[in-house]
């Protein structure tokens, strides 16, 4: 079975041997805000602590972001792709520097600036701010060599040398490679943990300030994200309890699709304003639907899970154009 990709509003990843967090929903400090109906004039140590929670929602968000762009870094596309992938690996392992990873645009400047901003954030995350500079600071290390060895074979430097310099710098991008993906599981990882913190914050805010299609989707998302969490291999179809509990978490988020879609109907009609500047309530629910068909075929046929977890992603692409 392919590796499964979930790329969660919260960032979240899910390979055949990493479970997935829950996803995170849209920032809580300001649901909570809108849910206390604080007055403009409250006091200082009030808007403080409104300020604290939001540079913690804005890095909680950061660090989601650039998790959901690193899963994509250890993510196949399908069986075959994986195969190709362990095929290139096992001829890097026997001294084929021409088989290397050529995807270093991952750990790109962009990247680079992004997790500097999040590390600059003055709000308190210990264990994800710790793997946050872990990570940027052995991508540093090794990405520089491993760029230089890709654009060698691009340039068939080989050719003028019979390989010296390729065989040269082949040691330290398998190094590297190690060590940056020992880096990303531990930055994952904390992300994960932020996620779900986020999550519960945001659950709540929609509660108390009674916002029930945010509430609706969010949890429509984390029943299918509990789905998608039930299997990590196809042997797992195989086991009639996990069946049990992901059809218990299916019906739970076909229902909230049904109350999304009452409300999203009642909000166009009488609080249009109210709704984001990009809507994609629509899409979501048609997502989630066609995710719920593919789990069906999968409890047949394990290899359309792969196509399940397409339909989450795009559900979760969707709901977090809703959020920027």
């Amino acid at each position: 079975m392919a590796s499964l990709v979930l790329l969660g509003l919260a960032a979240c990843g899910k390979t055949d041997d990493k479970a997935a967090a829950p996803p995170a929903a849209a920032p809580a400090a300001a649901a909570a805000a809108a849910a206390a109906g604080k007055p403009s004039g409250a006091p200082a140590t009030a808007a403080n602590a409104d300020n604290a929670s939001q540079q913690w929602d804005k890095k909680a968000q950061a660090y989601i972001q650039i998790n959901n762009r690193l899963l994509k870094f250890n993510s196949s596309v399908n069986e075959t792709f994986a195969q190709w992938a362990a095929q290139a690996r096992a001829k890097v392992a026997k001294g084929d520097f021409k088989a290397i990873r050529t995807d270093t645009h991952y750990f790109d400047d962009s990247f680079v600036k992004n997790i500097k901003a999040a590390l600059d954030n003055p709000a308190s995350m210990p264990a994800a701010d710790a793997a946050a500079r872990n990570l940027l600071e052995t991508t540093q290390k090794y990405v520089p060599n491993w760029k230089s060895l890709e654009e060698y074979n691009k340039a068939k430097k080989y050719e003028d040398d019979n390989g010296a310099e390729g065989k040269r710098m082949l040691p330290m991008y398998i190094e590297g490679v190690e060590k940056i993906n020992d880096a990303l599981k531990q930055f994952s990882a904390a992300v994960d943990d932020v996620a779900r913190e986020s999550n519960a914050k945001a659950l709540a805010a929609y509660k108390a300030s009674g916002k029930l299609l945010e509430l609706y989707k969010a949890e429509a998302l984390n029943a299918a994200r509990a789905v998608a969490d039930t299997f990590s291999s196809a042997k797992d179809f195989k086991d009639a309890a996990k069946i049990e509990k992901a059809n218990a978490q299916l019906a739970i988020m076909e229902a909230k699709l049904v109350d999304m879609r009452a409300e999203h109907e009642k909000r166009k009609a009488e609080s249009p304003k109210s709704l984001p500047m990009i809507d994609r309530y629509d899409s979501i629910s048609s997502s989630l639907t066609a995710f719920a068909g593919a789990y069906r075929e999968a409890r047949k046929n394990p290899q359309k899970f792969n196509d399940a977890i397409g339909k989450f992603n795009d559900a979760i692409d969707a709901s977090n154009m809703m959020s920027r």
